[in-house]
């Protein structure tokens, strides 16, 4: 049998790195502190669900979880109460032996709701919340994983992340799903997958997608059989309420509700921007990381990402979302200062988002014509304006600029800055540039007309001043194999 961690009630945000094993002991400290009475769970135990939401997990989450394992949780509420479960991040396994790595929520005089993982896109984990609501005052949650015959003691899979909360009986309603899922449900004595897709559109569209069912061959013989099935993924690029494309303003222009839903406040040591991509990672510039010539020592970074509106008083009303994993490009050096290659990296949210209408991700570059010469984009940004620190969403309408141009330009302004392949420019040497302190990490999209969608081509990186001239960008095309093997876990 591996070695079992707590099944633990969290409290805490783990902003940089994965937590480390959590005692019982110091969990206690946390649990007293926040007035919630449980204990540590282990292989079996009892949880007493709050009106308050609280975070339940399996052993280790957000690092693989070992094999060899099984535990279950009981979650109670008081007298007059159901339980609500609200699954927000599943990874359990299929073995290649047919044992499912499960999680199995039950509740009094209902059918089991068996989960188990399949492959899906690098973009994010669930497209929506599950939510079960039990019909008495308890609901059981069970997971499973099993030694497979191969004998190795942990699996590529991260496991999952519940909410538990007490609701009143008024709410309540048989165990069930009731929200956007690309999950399987099974019941005893079904071996074959029934899925209900329920993809919220126009924010998510179902895809094809690849998962592993086992199927009885004879009895006491299965089989691990792969099959096309629907899965819901997010949908990206496409504003519900799509910015005016013939607007011919010079300067800067407010943001309306929508126009760019993918857009990301941070504040990491200073103010910064950033763009959504799928439902779970943010898009933004190293050096808003590791800003250039500028050394904190052992200062903590904290790392704030707020969503979904263009006014910052009202993104942080909505709140922070905790941050896994920060991700920064090795190319990136932050002791050269006239060099931003590599002036790229992603940040993996700790919970996936839901998306609507003033939340949405951006599409990624994947063609050289969304760089030609004279095209027209957007930049969009809370940076400095006239000298002051805006509140407000901020766009300018700006082309990309040819390259030899700006080449020139920096020659006549006798700068020493790198301007590489991993970069182009954008702007007017005529016109004000309009971007500023506070708008790196932001993106520069175009549109595609061929794809019918926006397209994050460059990220803020560098430029000389705030006056007229050119910003230099961060080239996206060139790190999309980056990107990719980022997102889908591999970097």
């Amino acid at each position: 049998m591996a070695h079992f961690r707590c099944l633990v009630s969290e409290v805490e945000n783990y902003l940089w790195e994965s937590p480390n094993s959590t005692s019982c002991a110091r969990m206690m400290w946390w649990l007293l502190l926040w007035g919630a009475l449980q204990a540590c769970p282990t292989q079996d135990s009892v949880l007493l669900a709050q009106q308050l939401p609280q975070q339940l997990t399996s052993p280790g989450y957000p690092e693989p979880y070992l094999k060899g394992q099984e535990s279950t949780t009981v979650i109670q509420a008081p007298e007059g109460f159901a339980v609500k479960l609200i699954l927000q991040d599943s990874g359990v396994e299929l073995s290649q032996d047919c044992e499912p790595d499960s999680v199995t929520i039950t509740a009094s005089g209902m059918d089991p709701s068996w989960l188990y993982g399949h492959v899906g896109s690098p973009l994010g984990s669930l497209p929506g919340q599950r939510e079960f609501v039990s019909s008495g005052n308890s609901l059981q949650l069970t997971f499973r994983a099993p030694a497979s015959s191969e004998d190795r003691t942990t699996g590529p899979h991260k496991g999952f992340l519940v909410l538990y909360q007490a609701v009143s009986m008024n709410h309540n309603r048989p165990i069930s799903q009731v929200s956007g899922s690309s999950e399987a449900a099974h019941t005893p004595g079904d071996n074959s997958s029934k899925i209900q897709n329920h993809c919220q559109e126009p924010y998510y569209q179902a895809v094809p997608a690849e998962t592993l069912t086992c199927r009885a061959q004879s009895p006491g013989k299965e089989t691990l059989d792969k099959e096309e099935t629907p899965h819901c993924v997010p949908v990206c690029g496409q504003p519900v309420t799509p910015i005016a494309q013939n607007q011919e303003a010079q300067g800067s222009s407010k943001a309306k509700l929508g126009n760019f839903p993918w857009q990301a406040f941070t504040s990491i040591y200073g103010r910064g921007g950033g763009a959504l991509l799928g439902d779970r990672w943010i898009l933004t510039a190293a050096h808003t990381i590791y800003p250039k010539d500028i050394i904190f020592p052992g200062k903590k970074r904290n790392v704030n990402v707020f969503l979904g509106h263009t006014g910052i008083d009202e993104m942080i009303k909505l709140g922070n979302h905790p941050v896994r994993r920060v991700v920064v490009h090795p190319d990136y050096r932050q002791n050269e200062s006239h060099n931003f290659s590599g002036d790229i990296a992603l940040l993996e949210l700790q919970h996936s988002v839901p998306l609507g209408p003033h939340l949405l991700p951006v599409c990624l570059p994947d063609n050289e014509t969304l760089y030609r010469s004279g095209l027209m984009g957007y930049v969009s940004g809370f940076g400095v304006q006239m000298g002051w620190l805006t509140t407000e969403l901020k766009y300018s309408r700006l082309p990309v600029a040819p390259r030899e141009a700006c080449k020139a330009w920096l020659q006549e302004k006798q700068r020493a800055e790198v301007f590489s392949d991993n970069m182009f420019c954008v702007g007017d040497k005529a016109r004000q540039q309009s971007v500023c302190q506070g708008d790196s990490g932001s993106v520069y999209v175009v549109w595609d007309d061929h794809a019918h969608h926006w397209v994050a081509t460059g990220i803020v990186s560098w430029g000389i001043g705030c006056g007229k001239g050119y910003g230099f960008y961060t080239k996206v095309l060139n790190y999309m194999d980056w990107i990719k093997e980022v997102m889908a876990g591999k970097g």
